[in-house]
């Protein structure tokens, strides 16, 4: 009888099988909550690691845009140019004063400043590969709109050109020069891309008076596609993208913080917006007001950089560069070939119908349309785990 006893006892120690199913659903049930908590933070950790980078990277881009405000710029001579300096005192509009379409010189001489200053940023920030100029000349002629006298008195236009800068020169140079030690040396525009870029153009920057690329750690730089050219990389090991002027974005008009500043713009066209601060006279060809019926779109306002994590799913949701051979209404149009806005057909009342076109750097192409703008979104569903620094709070303090 003992035995029996004794193996009753131990039989009512032990589990039954719906004790042991409802204790593997308890722990099945835990372990789930544990996963999803974890994953969350291990999200939220990534996020954070990368919203790190993009406010170090946005406050680098941001600086550098600033010191541009107050850009010194060295006119050249045009080639062919018959003057020995670029800016006759002599020289004079080249429409009469009763022209519809007539510009004080004064207008025209800050429209040069402003369109070569442009170029310089175009070159020395490039966020795409057509950018960056290797053939003469590396700054564009610009048609002025002035005449000045030749010796036989017959006016003459008046062009200018500028000289191609160190940065500019340093940036084409490290990029020849990282494809010349690839296998079969290609081109260096077939293997630059717009996070190597962005790279270049932070390494080359300073910050408080250092290197900027001092402020980064080995866990956010690295060479994804092994060319020999460094990107900046998010949490999830993928480039980080960027974007120069991003006007299409829907987050960048930046509202005036003092309605009392001689400088708010009350025009109408941004509601109470910045407009370009490399600008202040809003020499811009777009503020034209125009008598024959050619179209003439006004600046919208200007934005910060955008730097962008594609996320997860590492595709951006927004645009990075505008389809090549883009065409908007008259010769408002971006030249053809082009992926970039730094080669836009812009017309100007002394083009000569046409003939002569003022090729420009266009922040806001195409002005008509925001949704074609670089930075706009592209794909809500793309950009729904995108992180930019547009959304981290203190990017620009």
């Amino acid at each position: 009888m003992k035995p029996s006893k004794q193996r009753n006892r131990n039989m009512s120690q032990g589990l039954t099988l719906v004790e042991l199913l409802v204790s593997i659903s308890l722990i099945t049930v835990v372990s789930g909550m544990f996963l999803v908590a974890y994953r969350q933070a291990s999200a939220e950790a990534s996020n954070i690691r990368t919203q790190s980078t993009i406010r170090k990277i946005s406050e680098v881009l941001v600086s550098r845009m600033q010191d541009y405000e107050n850009y010194p710029i060295n006119y050249a001579r045009a080639p062919g140019n018959i003057f020995a300096v670029p800016i006759p005192g002599n020289a004079k509009e080249a429409l009469p004063a009763n022209n519809d379409e007539f510009e004080p010189k004064g207008i025209l001489l800050e429209r040069l400043r402003v369109m070569l200053l442009r170029e310089m940023i175009v070159q020395e920030m490039p966020d795409h590969q057509t950018d960056i100029k290797d053939t003469a000349p590396i700054v564009k002629n610009y048609w002025t709109g002035l005449v000045a006298p030749r010796p036989n008195g017959t006016p003459w236009p008046v062009e200018v050109t500028a000289s191609e800068s160190p940065r500019a020169a340093r940036l084409r140079a490290r990029l020849i020069q990282a494809a010349s030690v690839l296998p079969n040396q290609p081109a260096w525009r077939t293997i630059v891309n717009n996070p190597e870029l962005l790279y270049l153009v932070v390494e080359d920057s300073i910050l408080n008076g250092s290197p900027a690329i001092e402020l980064f750690g080995k866990t956010e730089i690295g060479d994804t596609d092994g060319d020999g050219l460094l990107e900046f990389l998010d949490s999830y090991r993928k480039p980080i993208y960027w974007v120069r002027w991003p006007t299409g974005f829907p987050d960048t008009i930046r509202f005036h913080p003092d309605l009392l500043d001689p400088s708010f713009n009350r025009d109408g066209f941004s509601n109470y917006a910045f407009s370009d601060p490399l600008d202040p006279r809003k020499a811009d060809p777009g503020y034209r007001i125009k008598q024959n019926g050619t179209p003439v779109f006004k600046p919208s306002a200007m934005a910060f950089p955008l730097v962008i994590s594609t996320g997860l799913d590492g595709t951006p949701g927004v645009r990075i560069e505008l389809e090549a051979g883009l065409q908007r209404q008259g010769r408002y149009r971006l030249r053809a070939g082009s992926s970039s806005t730094s080669d836009v057909v812009m017309p100007v009342p002394y083009d000569q119908g046409g003939q002569a076109p003022l090729v420009m750097c266009d922040p806001w192409f195409p002005r008509d349309d925001s949704s074609l703008r670089l930075g706009a979104i592209t794909n809500a569903k793309l950009f729904e785990d995108d992180i930019t620094n547009y959304s981290i709070n203190g990017a620009y303090q």
